[in-house]
């Protein structure tokens, strides 16, 4: 493959000229069907948004604008900016990331001094090579070795995870990195250590623990989980939050397991560091773990690049049960389907599979219910219980209807509705036909209950069609040529729209195309939205130009109807004031005004 390279300029920002190469290198319909389902409809293509929760698909991408607008939730954007929000990355790893894709390098330089994500990366693979040093040959690590040897880890595992220890010192890792050239604001920033509470200087964060790194899906070091050896307290210590490391945006191990999970067409999700260390050394390797915080919406973006089914694995406690039902929401309406897998009692992954193998585990996963059924049959479950225990039936017959319908109604499927209500059905031992009525009630109160209370600008915006003003920016919007046209006819003033006002400066002051300028630092998230749902709009006109003139003269008629109401009140001010000099300018000026009004009205 030849490789293109294109180098930043000494200030650390990528030129406009490669970022606009690197984005034409991507057709914006190839790269989001990676991530989610797209149906070619008319020009553009529609999916379900993967930014917010939606039965009805309101996703659009237009191949030939090259944009991406949801009209449920009014984000939009292009390749760059869908890649940025999607997997929660900065504008420069989403360049740099397409750039990789299409064969592209960039060459990164910065000014002396200056130093950019990349420096707290290569401060935490430091970090991870001294801690892995460390656990290998220091004497003070020995009952580090014999406590991972004692829970069955191999020295092969061992090095494969770049597992360390961080000695019992307060200055260890730090006088360790000072003499590897690093300075101590980048340690404290990548939250290797952290300053002292009383006084100057800084301390190791992490003193006396197992230490396991943490990876990002392009194999980077990004923070720590730091495990005790003994009963002390907190048992595990992550990182902080850094730029580059965020809890809830990664998963344990992917780094490493991403093929093994294409492989399998499914991963398993654990909860601790030790379980997916374990079951990757017995030979179960598409499993992955959070990092001691729940099941985030952001981990299924992770997983759903790779698979389409997980397997959730929890303790069969009360907590690991709540903590599965608490999943089932994010799950519900993704492309991904979940399973939960409930250990047996006193068990964890590690311990599971060290004591029965591979293949028991493997059977405990193929046996793994979806997250639905599991929700129902313990509703179901609970139901049968108190009737028995109690004996009261119909009560709790009606309460578990009502918990098992509150599920089903969330399902967007309807032939997936149909086959839960039997299951429902059979298990309670109610008709299908009373559950599918209370289910058609349900949804009939939900569409009489009192409307949200809605802006009243937001409620209009929402029922009025297009006016002049938004005709005539989305004109603008979508046709370079004509922005050439009006390029000294029309003024910013003319339009009323505050955000309108500022998309025609950017359209109307530069030549610069609207990936350009959604790209730009002064085009916020507003803007970025507004212009995208221009983009992909499809407005017809039998001439566009003629509409464009139309609307001109629209938008200056109103101005000078402003413009005149204003005078008229700067009058009336200034001939009670006395102010007669002043009376005589604005009377000249509403002169013109009407002049002006007059030549526009004649045309």
């Amino acid at each position: 493959m030849h490789i293109d390279r294109g180098d930043f300029p000494l200030d650390g920002h990528i030129p406009e000229e490669i970022i606009t190469k690197i984005r034409g290198s991507q057709d914006i319909v190839e790269v989001i069907s990676r991530h989610i389902s797209l149906k070619k409809t008319g020009q553009n293509y529609i999916g379900r948004c993967p930014f917010h929760s939606e039965k009805t698909p309101s996703f659009v991408v237009s191949p030939g604008k090259q944009i991406f607008h949801c009209f449920g939730c009014a984000t939009g954007g292009n390749v760059i900016t869908f890649l940025m929000k999607y997997e929660s990355i900065t504008f420069p790893e989403a360049v740099k990331r397409l750039a990789h894709d299409a064969g592209i390098e960039i060459l990164e330089r910065h000014r002396k001094g200056e130093k950019g994500e990349k420096f707290l990366y290569e401060v935490n693979k430091a970090a991870a090579d001294y801690y892995h040093k460390l656990l290998s040959a220091a004497k003070e690590s020995e009952t580090a070795r014999k406590y991972l040897l004692a829970r069955g880890l191999s020295m092969e595992t061992i090095k494969r995870f770049k597992i360390g220890y961080s000695i019992n010192s307060w200055n260890g890792v730090y006088d360790h990195l000072r003499k590897e050239g690093f300075k101590e604001e980048d340690m404290v920033k990548a939250g290797i250590v952290a300053p002292n509470t009383s006084g100057s200087g800084c301390h190791d964060r992490f003193r006396g623990r197992v230490m396991l790194p943490i990876y990002d899906i392009q194999n980077r070091v990004v923070g720590f989980g730091g495990r005790v050896l003994d009963d002390s307290t907190p048992k595990y210590l992550n990182s902080p939050e850094t730029p580059i490391f965020s809890k809830g945006h990664l998963l344990y191990g992917l780094d490493a397991v991403k093929n093994s999970i294409r492989e399998a067409g499914y991963a398993i999700l654990v909860e601790g560091y030790m379980d997916v260390i374990a079951l990757h050394q017995a030979g179960v390797t598409n499993v992955v773990g959070t990092l001691g915080t729940a099941f985030t919406i952001n981990h299924l973006r992770l997983l759903n690049r790779f698979c389409k089914e997980a397997v959730l694995t929890f303790d069969s406690d009360p907590a690991g049960i709540n903590a599965a039902l608490r999943t089932m929401d994010i799950f519900i309406d993704s492309e991904v389907k979940a399973k939960v897998l409930l250990l047996p009692e006193g068990d964890d992954p590690d311990t599971f599979i060290g004591k029965n193998g591979k293949a028991a585990f493997l059977a405990l996963v193929q046996s793994a219910k979806g997250i639905i059924d599991f929700a129902l049959d313990r509703i179901i479950d609970e139901v049968r219980k108190t009737a028995s225990d109690q004996g009261d039936s119909i009560n709790s017959k009606v309460k578990g209807a009502g918990d098992c319908l509150s599920i089903i109604k969330k399902i967007p499927n309807r032939i997936e509705q149909d086959q839960y209500i039997q299951r429902v059905s059979k298990g309670l031992g109610i008709e299908k036909e009373v559950l599918l009525s209370e289910l058609r009630r349900g949804n009939e109160k939900k569409k009489g209950a009192p409307p949200e209370k809605v802006p009243k600008k937001v409620k209009e915006a929402a029922v009025e069609k297009p006016k002049a003003e938004e005709i005539l920016l989305g004109l603008l919007v979508k046709d370079w040529a004509l922005r050439k046209m009006v390029g000294d006819i029309l003024r910013v003033e003319d339009f009323t729209n505050p955000q309108f006002q500022e998309i025609a400066g950017h359209l109307l002051r530069s030549e610069r195309d609207i990936h350009e300028i959604i790209n730009s630092e002064g085009c916020n998230q507003g803007m970025k939205d507004t212009m995208t749902k221009m983009a992909v709009n499809e407005m017809y006109f039998d001439s566009p130009e003629k509409t464009l003139s139309d609307c001109i003269k629209v938008l200056q008629r109103n101005r000078l109807d402003r413009e005149f109401k204003e005078v008229e009140k700067e009058i009336a001010a200034a001939e009670l004031g006395g102010i007669f000099e002043r009376v005589k300018e604005l009377l000249l000026k509403k002169q013109e005004l009407l002049r002006q009004k007059k030549v526009l009205y004649e045309n």
